[in-house]
């Protein structure tokens, strides 16, 4: 039997947006054994999904050391290269899937395969990129009136359409710690999912304003518990969140920053009725795992590239890219962020499922949708021009010759 890989090298979020390719790829062929490679943090998220025989890790340390250590014989680098790839024990490939359009991607795409679609399928030294790469990389530059998703360009990409069906990330069987075991599977009541960092610092939400959602919560839904998410490097916050709060409502939070592996992040992922947070891995994982989810966009997150995947989200996109700076009276920067500039309360009157305003001083409400073209973003629930040109997107760009494909742009 033959043996594919898909190559997925960069952070969390970008590994969970390729589930839904992983899921297109096993229908199209389901009799090939389909590989992961990922980097080696992620191992234990990728060996979760469904669709994958084996994942392997990508060590970037040890090969940034053999491309930057110096050494005067060029031969004996080579020679530690393959003496790493011989410790992997890779299988032989037929076909490799890179998605990422970087020379770490594309090395390890010509490693180990003897034929690569996507970013190096021309050869790992030619700069000619494919063409759904190439518009991947125009839209990152010019930021236009692009409506096709991430997650569908991936499959794109492939030369897969996106799948049939939302793939989802079931809770594995894993143990919690006791405090977190108890809170979680032991209440009937709503957990909203609070993703308190993010991987970028221009897109993480400030304290105070945390601060005020959770108490807003608390007030107006009465039976929710808040699961603070967030890995080492949030631990000292959530700590500073947890000091600020009133005390009547500290025991309605659970502090989980640094505390939980990813497959038991999954776990509490697939109890959450909701999650909150701006554009970062874990809110993406929650939208896998079946969660709700509510994203508060600005600086570079733009919600029709990197919404939440699925169906019933929400996207508050904030129209300059990012909301403004508190003042005191004397023009001043204040260290505490207005919630008059964060759509807080209409957060919360989404979760309670009540009728929200579209528009909020600088914020547009967008509401997430599916067709067999993939996910779309819509403002009123009503398709733009762009999102109706998404078939010409694909029709241009695929060289797929599969006969579901030909059916489908003959439409």
């Amino acid at each position: 039997m033959s043996r594919a890989l898909l190559i997925q090298l960069a952070r969390l979020g970008d590994l969970v947006q390729s589930l839904p390719v992983l899921t297109s790829l096993h229908s199209v062929h389901p009799e090939q054994a389909l590989d992961l490679l990922c980097p080696s943090p992620l191992v234990s998220l990728g060996e979760l999904f469904p669709c994958v025989d084996r994942v392997y890790p990508w060590k970037g340390e040890k090969w940034h050391e053999l491309a930057t250590t110096k050494k005067t014989n060029c031969d004996q680098r080579l020679v530690q290269a393959k003496r790493y790839l011989s410790e992997c024990a890779f299988p032989t490939y037929s076909l490799a899937y890179n998605l990422n359009n970087h020379p770490r991607g594309i090395l390890a795409a010509h490693l180990l395969s003897d034929r690569v679609v996507g970013p190096g399928e021309n050869g790992p030294l030619k700069p000619t990129l494919p063409a759904w790469a190439g518009y991947l990389r125009q839209i990152a530059q010019d930021r236009g009136k692009n409506r096709v998703h991430l997650t569908d360009a991936f499959c794109g990409l492939c030369q897969v359409l996106p799948p049939s069906d939302i793939p989802y990330l079931k809770a594995p069987e894993v143990q919690l710690p006791l405090e977190l075991e108890r809170i979680v599977n032991g209440q009937s009541s709503m957990i909203v999912g609070i993703v308190l960092g993010a991987g970028d610092a221009d897109r993480r939400i400030p304290l105070s304003v945390w601060q005020d959602l959770i108490v807003a919560c608390a007030e107006r839904i009465p039976q929710c518990y808040l699961f603070i998410i967030g890995g080492e490097g949030e631990r000292e916050a959530a700590l500073a969140l947890e000091h600020n709060l009133p005390a009547k409502y500290v025991n309605r939070v659970v502090n989980g920053c640094g505390r939980t592996s990813l497959p038991q992040l999954v776990g509490i992922l697939n109890r959450c009725r909701w999650v909150v947070g701006s554009d970062t891995g874990p809110l993406h994982l929650g939208a896998m795992c079946g969660a709700r989810v509510i994203g508060w966009y600005f600086s570079r997150a733009r919600v029709h590239e990197t919404g939440p995947y699925g169906i019933g989200h929400y996207v508050w996109q904030h129209e300059s890219g990012q909301p403004r700076e508190s003042r005191d009276d004397h023009g001043a920067r204040t260290e505490r962020s207005s919630s008059d500039h964060w759509p807080i309360m209409e957060t919360v009157n989404l979760m309670r499922e009540e009728q929200v305003d579209s528009i909020k001083a600088e914020w547009d409400l967008w509401t997430s949708h599916r067709d067999e073209w993939g996910a779309f973003y819509t403002r009123d629930d009503k398709p733009d021009e762009a999102v109706l040109r998404r078939k010409d997107t694909w029709a241009a760009l695929s060289q797929l010759t599969n006969r579901d494909f030909q059916m489908e742009i003959s439409r």
